[in-house]
């Protein structure tokens, strides 16, 4: 098992935050300041999952890449733990 793990500074520009990876078992997303959106590559403010300064998102698998933004600026931390 291997852990990965990064931080990004999120504008109002889609980013990609996890790669479309299916070997990936769990993802974590932290958000360290700001509020960020969580969604696929067409993420918006009225579209994406928000959350807020010191939110915390889990998924146990996924499928398909995950893009955040932020409609001022964000930084949130990803780890992201493969079988």
């Amino acid at each position: 098992m291997a852990i990965f793990t990064a931080q990004y500074s999120l504008s109002s520009t889609p980013t990609q935050i996890v790669a479309d990876n299916f070997v990936a078992e769990e993802i974590h997303i932290h958000v360290l300041s700001g509020s960020a959106y969580i969604g696929d590559s067409t993420v918006s403010a009225t579209t994406g999952l928000r959350l807020d300064n010191g939110d915390k998102l889990m998924f146990n698998t996924h499928l398909g890449a995950v893009y955040g933004m932020s409609s001022g600026s964000a930084s949130i931390a990803v780890a992201v733990i493969e079988k």
